[in-house]
């Protein structure tokens, strides 16, 4: 089945996952991982895998999650954008597929990719470089399979790169007014060679998550970074 690849805006979205087993897990700590954007994450479901226990216990400091005990009802769907069917149960997460599409909430079943409105990739996450993978839900051990492998090829320097292009892209843009000089830099600073670069800069400051030395590294990659300014400038 073809899809078309989408990268969704959630902020100050609700979403709701309807069960609690492990898929319902993955989904929710991906979740997670974009941040405090998303207005809320609600989950519903009678049992809750014990992978869900330390976030029960952060609930009532958090408005971030909000977990119900008990069967889905159909006024959960109420405010929500949209909807993950997770439960073990093929017909129910039908039901509120249909549930979900009479509201025009996007819902994506967890067993059945046919009546889905989306699907989620297997994805690597660099800060803002993110890579994802899709197999079309014939076969996600080889979307497993390829994601290893992207996990190994891109490291912490697009992460680190990508961090300091934040401010340093609108400087680039303000000072030079040359499109061809601005585009040169770009390319050099995107190139293998400089990747390579802020690994050796990684490596030399023995780079550790503990120690968080990580403004260290962007101190450094943005000395580099002005260095190759100032020399396609001159150029």
């Amino acid at each position: 089945m073809k899809f078309y690849p989408i990268n969704l805006n959630l902020k100050d979205k609700r979403v709701l996952i309807v069960g609690a087993g492990r898929v319902a897990l993955r989904k929710f700590e991906r979740l997670l991982q974009i941040g405090k954007q998303i207005n809320q994450i609600k989950v519903v479901s009678p049992e809750f895998n014990q992978g869900f226990i330390p976030y029960l216990r952060q609930e009532p400091a958090s408005n971030r999650f909000k977990f119900i005990q008990r069967e889905f009802k159909k006024k959960d769907l109420m405010g929500q954008f949209l909807v993950f069917a997770a439960t073990d149960k093929a017909k129910f997460n039908q039901q509120i597929a249909l549930l979900a599409k009479e509201k025009n909430i996007l819902v994506n079943i967890i067993d059945n990719a046919q009546i889905s409105d989306f699907t989620v990739p297997a994805a690597v996450n660099r800060g803002e470089l993110l890579l994802t993978v899709s197999s079309g839900s014939n076969l996600p051990a080889l979307s497993k399979k390829v994601k290893e492998k992207l996990e190994q090829e891109f490291g912490l320097e697009y992460q680190i790169l990508l961090e300091v292009m934040k401010e340093k892209r609108a400087q680039i843009i303000a000072e030079i007014d040359e499109i061809s000089v601005r585009r040169s830099i770009f390319r050099k600073l995107a190139s293998d060679q400089f990747l390579n670069k802020i690994q050796i800069i990684i490596d030399q400051l023995n780079f550790d998550l503990e120690n968080n030395n990580l403004k260290q590294i962007f101190s450094k990659v943005e000395a580099e970074i002005d260095k190759i300014i100032a020399e396609l400038r001159d150029d």
